[in-house]
């Protein structure tokens, strides 16, 4: 079930607590439970679940969208939006960088997850250069590799196209960071007021530093930045190691795998929120890069000829930028 044994239990104690699940007459809330976290644990289809749990297909098929209606409202209590006063020395990496970038309060990018789409409305979907099709995943995580806030964008679309769309529907509810706050993000976004970019045409990739140690105070930026940005790409990282079903998406109506993609990031969170001993969480604690690739040379054209935000607004967080910049040098 891609998780441990203490994981499943408290999970499955906290559905009964909550009176979001009750066992039915053949079939516990555990059994509910384990059906669900197998198939969305290793894609597995009904036929395999029926050999290994001794249901029906239409008992599995009822238990599953039930499990992942509550699920929904499991995710408004795990996908919770950041306080705004994160505490430098609170858990997680790099804790002296963070004293620096002490306006930080957590990571955001996009992600690629699997779909599978009617033919005849495959064309936004579909990935550049290969035939899957995929949605665009919007997250912010803190610190501590929990994740804040995740929306899913139909479709496949530029990083900065993604945001621009989400911030401008009030209805999706965007935590924006309060005034002195800010995300960090990649060179897919532009640097403006609550997100905070790297310097553009400077080396930024960690690998890069490996090989050569940073030397201009824009090097030196980017080299620090890519150290606590770091943590959005390991939890998507665990999230990706943990459920398989999101880099090969199961059949079902869209609606239903948009849920999925939801409860995968609420099942991940709880897991980490609870402070239970995890594999994956363990393997991605230590700083390490993780990258995706996909459509990253049209992100950061899209983010460095279209801007949407005001001239002030850009100006704001490019002197902050500096500042930063400055404030890394005289520390050295």
């Amino acid at each position: 079930m891609r998780m441990s044994w203490e994981a499943y239990v408290r999970l499955c104690m906290h559905f009964r607590h909550r009176l979001w699940l009750n066992d039915s007459r053949y079939v516990s809330v555990e059994e509910k439970m384990a059906m669900f976290l197998t198939i969305i644990g290793h894609n597995e289809r009904y036929v395999v679940i029926k050999r290994r749990f001794q249901h029906s297909s239409q008992t599995i098929h009822k238990y599953l969208h039930e499990v992942l209606a509550v699920m929904m409202t499991f995710a408004r209590e795990m996908i919770m939006p950041s306080t705004f006063d994160p505490n430098p020395d609170s858990h997680g990496a790099h804790k002296s960088l963070r004293w620096i970038f002490k306006g930080a309060v957590g990571a955001l990018d996009g992600t690629l997850v699997h779909a599978i789409i009617p033919a005849s409305q495959q064309t936004v979907y579909r990935g550049r250069g290969k035939g899957k099709c995929y949605q665009n995943v919007l997250g912010i995580c803190d610190f501590n590799m929990i994740f804040t806030f995740v929306l899913g964008w139909e479709g496949v679309a530029h990083d900065s196209r993604v945001l621009t769309e989400v911030l401008a529907e009030p209805s999706n509810n965007f935590p924006f960071p309060l005034p002195g706050k800010y995300y960090l993000c990649d060179a897919a976004y532009t640097n403006t007021r609550g997100f905070m970019a790297p310097y553009y045409n400077v080396r930024y990739c960690l690998g890069d530093f490996r090989r050569r140690r940073a030397m201009t105070k824009e090097e030196k930026f980017n080299h620090a930045h890519a150290k606590l940005r770091n943590v959005i790409e390991r939890a998507y990282g665990v999230l990706k190691a943990r459920f398989p079903i999101l880099d090969k998406m199961a059949p079902y109506p869209f609606n239903v795998q948009r849920n999925v993609v939801i409860a995968c990031f609420a099942v991940n969170n709880f897991i980490r929120k609870e402070k239970i001993n995890d594999e994956l969480f363990v393997q991605f604690e230590e700083p390490q890069m993780v990258t995706e690739q996909v459509g990253q040379e049209e992100e950061v054209e899209y983010a460095t000829t279209v801007s949407h935000w005001g001239a002030a607004d850009i100006q704001f967080m490019s002197n902050m930028r500096e500042e930063i910049s400055v404030q890394l040098i005289e520390n050295i």
